[in-house]
């Protein structure tokens, strides 16, 4: 089991709100990877519990629509330069983001989260998935295009599980 499978098996209960957020930029190649995520998902699950968003380059304007939205947890959903394997995802914690590499926002992604979390009341959870590169170009290595579609998966699951218990 992957540390998010973990975290969403421990994280996700009937009764709670959720969000997620893909950010990127589809232009930069694996960089479209929190894109690419969010419309895996979207093609799988449908619950009014669960708010889906394609954050693209200024997830910072989605703020109003995460707080009327009023979500428990908020996931956002990045290619993140950690140092690893393309393709590998994991959770960042807060404390660890300004270590990781973001190359498309507008504004650092450790003020984003900060500010979406004071906004919206909500607590925030940054996955990181590793790019082969974000070299402007169209379309993503298989590697990252898989991660991005098997962590889809991961939470079409953990909703399907949620929703289906009394």
């Amino acid at each position: 089991m992957t540390d998010i499978q973990d975290f969403l098996e421990e994280n996700t209960r009937p009764g709670l709100r959720y969000a997620l957020m893909g950010v990127g930029s589809e232009l930069r190649s694996d960089d479209g990877a929190g894109i690419h995520f969010i419309r895996c998902l979207s093609e799988r699950l449908r619950s009014r519990d669960v708010l889906l968003m394609e954050g693209s380059t200024a997830p910072e304007n989605f703020t109003g629509v995460i707080k009327d939205f009023a979500p428990d947890i908020l996931f956002i959903i990045d290619a993140a330069h950690m140092g690893s394997r393309p393709g590998e995802a994991r959770i960042i914690p807060e404390s660890d983001i300004a270590g990781a590499s973001f190359s498309t926002h507008m504004l650092p992604l450790s003020i984003i989260l900060s500010y979406i979390e004071a906004e919206a009341g909500c607590k925030t959870i940054f996955i990181g998935i590793q790019p082969a590169t974000t070299e402007h170009g169209i379309g993503m290595s298989d590697e990252v295009r898989i991660a991005a579609e098997r962590l889809a998966e991961e939470f079409a699951r953990a909703f399907e599980r949620i929703n289906m218990q009394p």
